[in-house]
């Protein structure tokens, strides 16, 4: 392996060190419908993405909700001791594809 794609294997492993995710399969609702509900999540703090979910009367929010609370599980993993309200956690990018035809 050459010194140049060395590098940029390591900054990308540096750089996914401080994603954690959740992937939602199989999930019978509408892309649209979801779609709805990411844009209103997207870049928000997670405490408060939460809430949004959470009162939201939508029935894909209950999915979504679940999901973040699985990407956060993931995160605390990880950072064992570390409070969520303390640390500085927020949904970065949130994706959408197309479902089952």
């Amino acid at each position: 392996m050459g010194a140049r794609k060395r590098n940029t294997a390591e900054k990308r492993k540096e750089a996914v060190k401080n994603n954690y995710q959740a992937i939602l399969r199989n999930c019978p609702t509408s892309p649209r419908k979801m779609r709805l509900l990411t844009g209103l999540i997207s870049g928000m703090e997670v405490n408060k993405a939460l809430d949004v979910l959470k009162f939201s009367p939508q029935e894909a929010s209950r999915r979504l909700e679940k999901l973040l609370l699985s990407a956060i599980a993931n995160w605390q993993s990880k950072n064992e001791g570390v409070r969520i309200e303390e640390s500085n956690l927020f949904v970065k990018e949130i994706m959408v594809d197309s479902g089952r035809s």
